[in-house]
Formats: C-alpha cells, sequence, structure tokens
C-alpha cells in the first residue's frame, strides 16, 4: 500500500509539473554587468532573453519609474530606460520577472565604441601572454596615469561567427585601474583618458578588435548582399575554402617529396612546393560583425573610434568604397543618426600603399560627421605597429571634444584646398592652417615632389609664404602637379601652429 501511495504521488507530482508553466531565468547580456556605464540623457536600450510571455520589469535607482514589456515568442525582451544627465554616483538597476537580476555600480556618462584592427588592439602594456611583444613607447608614464575609478573597460573576448550573428559576446566591464589599463586597447585608453580629464564625467569604453583583418569582416551581410564587389569577394573566399583540402592534400605529398629528393641531394633542382591558399577564419565576410559587433546592439552610445585599413592594402582602390559602407550602415543599425565616427589615418610604414590614405581621406570630406586623426609624425617604417599611441588617441580626442563636447580645441592640420601656377612655381592653398603654416621641428619643408607636363615627379624645395606654400624644381620649367607624402613610408613636416600635421595629398588625383 506504501509503494502504491508512493507511485501515485509522484505520478501527480510529474503530470501538476508538466502542466505547470515551465520556469525559464531571465537573462541579460554580457555587456549588461556590474560596473557599466550607461549614455547620458538618452532612452538606452535594455535587452535580454526570458520565457516567451513572461513580463519582465525593469526599475532603475534614477527614478521612481518602473518599466515593463513581455518576452515575444522567442524569448527576447527589449525595452528602454531613460538615462539623467552624467553622475558619478554608483546606480543600480534591478531586472525582474520569473527571478531577479542586480546590477551594480553603474556610472552615467559617455559611451565609445573602439573598434578596427591590431593598431587598436595594441594594448598599453606588453603582454607575454599573447602576441603582443611591444608596449606603448612610454608605458610606465601612461600607467602611472591610469587610476580612473570613473572611467570603465570592456573588452570583447574574439569570437568568430562566419554563417549568422551571435547574440551575446564574452567580456565584463571593469574599473579603470593601473592593471585592466595595461590589457586594453592603448589607443582606446588615451582618448577615453583625455575626454574623462576634459569633461569631468564618467566615461565607459567598449573594444572590439582583431588583428589582420578586413573592413568586411566587420560589416553585416544584409550591407553588402546584391553588390557586385562583395559578392565577386565572397565567391573568390569560398572558391579558396572549398579548395582548401584538396590543395593541403596535395602540398603534403609535394613536400615529402620534396624532403626525400633535398634528403638524397641538397643542391637537388627540385623545387619546394607552393604552399596552399588559405583564408584565415577572422578574414571570412561579416564573421566579426556576427561574433563581436551584434551582440553589442543595440546598446547607447555616445560615438565611434575606429583603427583599420592596414589589411584593406591589397585592394586599396575599393578601400573608400568599403569604409563608406560600413560607417553608413553602423550608423542605420544603431538608429542613433549620424553618430560620431572618428578614424585614424593609418601610419606611413613601408608596406602601406599611399592610395588608401586618400581614400581614407575622402571618406572624411565626403561623409557627415566623420574626422580624421593624421598620423604621419608617428610612424615607423619597419613596424606597422608604431608604439607612440598618445598621439593618434589624443587626436580622436580632439575631434570628439571640439565637435560634440563643444570645447574649443584645435583637431586637424593643413587640407589641401587648391593649386595656381606661378611661372615655375606651383603656389599651394590650405584648409585648417590654424594660427599658421609651420615646419615642424624647424628646418625646410619637407616630402614634396612636383611633375611638369611629361608626368615626371621630381624632388621639390618648398617653402611657407604667408598661409600658402611654394613649391618648385630646377627640372621643372611650369609645374602641373604637386605630391606631398606621396609613398609608402616617407618623412614629412607641414604642420599648423597647434601641432598638427597636414593630409597627404597629390594634386593630380581623382577628384
Amino acid at each position: 500500500m506504501k509503494t502504491h501511495n508512493f507511485l501515485w504521488s509522484a505520478v501527480a507530482a510529474s503530470t501538476l509539473l508538466f502542466f505547470l508553466p515551465a520556469r525559464a531565468e531571465v537573462k541579460m547580456p554580457a555587456v549588461f554587468s556590474d560596473n557599466m556605464v550607461l549614455q547620458q540623457r538618452t532612452d538606452a536600450p535594455v535587452w535580454g532573453k526570458a520565457r516567451a510571455g513572461e513580463t519582465v520589469t525593469v526599475s532603475v535607482s534614477w527614478s521612481k519609474k518602473k518599466v515593463s514589456t513581455v518576452a515575444g515568442a522567442d524569448g527576447r525582451w527589449s525595452l528602454t530606460v531613460a538615462t539623467p544627465r552624467a553622475s558619478s554616483r554608483a546606480e543600480t538597476m534591478t531586472v525582474s520577472g520569473d527571478n531577479t537580476i542586480t546590477i551594480r555600480n553603474i556610472l552615467i556618462g559617455e559611451v565609445w565604441l573602439c573598434s578596427g584592427q591590431s593598431n587598436m588592439e595594441f594594448p598599453v602594456a606588453r603582454d607575454t601572454a599573447s602576441r603582443w611583444k611591444t608596449a606603448m613607447v612610454d608605458v610606465e608614464e601612461q600607467l602611472r596615469d591610469a587610476d580612473y575609478p570613473e572611467m570603465r573597460l570592456f573588452r570583447v573576448e574574439h569570437r568568430l561567427a562566419p554563417d549568422a550573428p551571435v547574440d551575446d559576446c564574452t567580456g565584463v566591464w571593469e574599473v579603470c585601474t593601473p592593471d585592466a589599463a595595461a590589457r586594453f586597447s592603448a589607443v582606446g585608453f588615451v582618448f577615453g583618458r583625455r575626454l574623462y580629464k576634459e569633461l569631468h564625467r564618467p566615461v565607459g569604453l567598449l573594444q572590439a578588435t582583431w588583428g589582420g583583418t578586413h573592413a568586411e569582416s566587420w560589416m553585416r551581410r544584409e550591407a553588402m548582399q546584391d553588390d557586385p564587389y562583395y559578392k565577386e569577394l565572397d565567391e573568390y573566399q569560398h572558391r579558396i575554402i572549398e579548395a582548401y583540402p584538396a590543395e593541403k592534400k596535395r602540398y603534403d605529398r609535394e613536400m615529402a617529396a620534396y624532403r626525400i629528393a633535398k634528403d638524397l641531394n641538397p643542391d637537388t633542382a627540385v623545387a619546394k612546393p607552393a604552399s596552399p591558399k588559405k583564408i584565415n577564419d577572422n578574414l571570412r565576410l561579416s564573421t566579426l560583425w556576427n561574433g563581436m559587433i551584434n551582440p553589442l546592439l543595440p546598446y547607447a552610445l555616445r560615438g565611434v573610434i575606429w583603427y583599420q585599413g592596414e589589411s584593406n592594402d591589397s585592394r586599396a582602390a575599393a578601400y573608400g568604397k568599403v569604409f563608406s559602407d560600413l560607417i553608413a550602415d553602423w550608423r542605420t543599425v544603431w538608429g542613433q543618426g549620424e553618430f560620431p565616427f572618428y578614424f585614424v589615418q593609418i601610419a606611413p610604414y613601408y608596406k602601406q600603399s599611399p592610395e588608401l590614405r586618400e581614400c581614407q581621406t575622402r571618406v572624411w570630406l565626403e561623409t557627415p560627421h566623420t574626422g580624421m586623426a593624421v598620423i604621419t609624425d608617428a610612424g615607423d617604417s619597419t613596424d606597422i605597429h608604431p608604439r607612440n599611441k598618445k598621439i593618434p588617441g589624443e587626436r580622436l580626442a580632439a575631434w570628439a571634444l571640439s565637435h560634440d563636447y563643444g570645447k574649443r580645441v584645435p583637431y586637424m592640420g593643413p587640407v589641401y584646398k587648391g593649386m595656381t601656377v606661378e611661372g615655375s612655381e606651383a603656389v599651394l592653398s590650405f584648409d585648417y592652417t590654424g594660427g599658421g603654416l609651420v615646419a615642424a621641428g624647424g628646418g625646410a619643408l619637407r616630402g614634396f615632389v612636383v611633375a611638369g607636363a611629361d608626368g615626371v615627379f621630381h624632388p621639390a624645395a618648398a617653402e611657407i609664404r604667408g598661409d600658402r606654400v611654394i613649391v618648385s624644381s630646377p627640372e621643372v620649367a611650369r609645374p602641373v602637379a604637386v605630391r606631398y607624402g606621396w609613398d609608402k613610408f616617407f618623412r614629412v613636416n607641414l604642420a599648423n601652429r597647434e601641432g598638427f600635421p597636414a593630409v597627404p595629398f597629390r594634386t593630380d588625383g581623382e577628384k
């Protein structure tokens, strides 16, 4: 009888559990965690997952108003929370459904996304646990000035997702200490620190970076759909990927034969086989958008800073189109209008084409609410990762301070405007001359070449006369074109009195 009662009770309990609504915990993406910063004075999106049909309520310590929504059939829910003016007071957010999540030590301030490839990923300090074997040139000085409780850092861990967007990432908000800053983007850290010092309000930085990656890897599939350029690139990548297994077998077979021939005769005429072509997983179209940017959407931002382009050098002529498409699409999906998008023009380096820098300049000139940090004075001829990251970080911050925060700070160097010819002299005029043109560091101007009707360029003498630069060469009787800083690596020194270098240019380029 006792056994019967036990079995009946078990059956009844299991039946009751079957008919009870299934519990599913309310879940939040990683970007919502203790120590986070929310963008001030906006309707900040808050989102997550729960049981389908579950009511989710969000309450915050800075407001008596609670906001509720119902999870959809797929369990997704989202709502917005109004944020106040920037505040250093530690706030909380409570998210309630079948369970309760409390997020603590929230600050309200300015939130910027730092993205791109290795020069944005480059950390403040040398990291022996990773591939980074160098650090900022003045790392000790930088880390002595890295204890800022009101700065918060969130670093998205690398994740590939070539097939479809993913909902979440791995990362956690950290209070900015020397230890946390050491592992963070050097450019991003310097940028954020300058904002904090100038604005005296909390700053939150999101880092989503991966070295050696193409811009197309950071773009949505939808942004590239039906475009012949991206279709051709996608088909090329797929041909390489599909052919790789057979190519690898061929290579292994031929390499084995080569080694045997080499052992029998070190001077063998047998040629070493060509390595199989391979598309690295982090270069595939959309894979980093899917895995590292989509999980942050639609977190409220003030804007984006970007440092990328080196890996697009083999397709430099198309970079203007690609980069413009990326900026437009990021703005579209974030739904915050034309938010600021400031980027670094790639530094002089012995393998980088001048055409790519020209594309970056064109994107800046043609795309609203963008800014370009010129760093011709911070390049390294043999290192694609110049160590002076204070220069790009500070110059990106100057763009934000002047354009988004109403600060009267200089932010840009001379930009070529036009040329006239007076006899044997080319007379160049510029915008953004500031307090006047100078040769940075003194001495003669460097980096100019001039050509006549034959199109042959010769080294040129250049001098500043008032707000113009006069260029000439004894080899050119009547100038037709002038170029400045038009090479892979170069040393140039035209600047304005505020210390901002001139943008490299060619007068014979496409308009």
